[in-house]
């Protein structure tokens, strides 16, 4: 046996081994992408998407403005995310921000007001004269307590979203492992 053998390895998660095959393959990084994004669509945005109410939640967004409630309108997208720290995180020390690689959100402003409206504990009002005191408390009789849709739904798919992505995860991590090996990263 030798006594100058050195081995290092180098312990990767989703994020970066997305980004190691993006470095390899773009193609390939976008069709896993694409991939992630349909099961997150099958699972996560169909246990939202069933919390989501055909009508107006309140009278008050029953209108066709920036702020009205058109049950078809209200998008739910799920994205991929592999970016880097933002340079001002980068510069307290931090590699990567706590954003997760697969984000969850709403499009439309009717959407993100109906979930979270009142999540400040109603001390919050920017409206003045305009501001309607009983319309959070409106929505929690109707819809629940804030968060009342999204972070909800994303909840109850959670073990199913996980389950049907192990085998993507598996199969990231594999095509990463081996080009890292053939860099000599092993």
């Amino acid at each position: 046996m030798s006594d100058n053998l050195s081995v290092t390895m180098e312990v990767k998660g989703l994020k970066e081994a997305l980004k190691t095959i993006n470095s390899i393959d773009k193609k390939l990084r976008r069709e896993i992408g694409k991939e992630i994004k349909a099961i997150g669509e099958r699972t996560v945005v169909q246990a939202i998407n069933q919390l989501i109410p055909s009508g107006s939640p309140t009278r008050g967004m029953d209108h066709r403005g920036r702020t009205g409630w058109n049950a078809k309108n209200q998008v739910v997208k799920v994205k991929t995310n592999t970016r880097n720290a933002r340079r001002r995180n980068i510069n307290q020390g931090a590699n990567y921000e706590s954003v997760g690689v697969v984000t969850v959100g709403t499009s439309t402003a009717a959407m993100a007001i109906a979930d979270m409206a009142g999540k400040a504990g109603n001390a919050k009002s920017r409206g003045g004269k305009k501001a309607r005191p009983n319309f959070s408390k409106e929505l929690d009789a109707k819809l629940g307590a804030p968060s009342r849709m999204v972070w909800e739904g994303g909840l109850r798919a959670i073990p199913e979203f996980q389950n049907e992505l192990k085998p993507v995860i598996a199969r990231v991590m594999y095509l990463s492992n081996q080009e890292l090996a053939k860099r000599g990263g092993f």
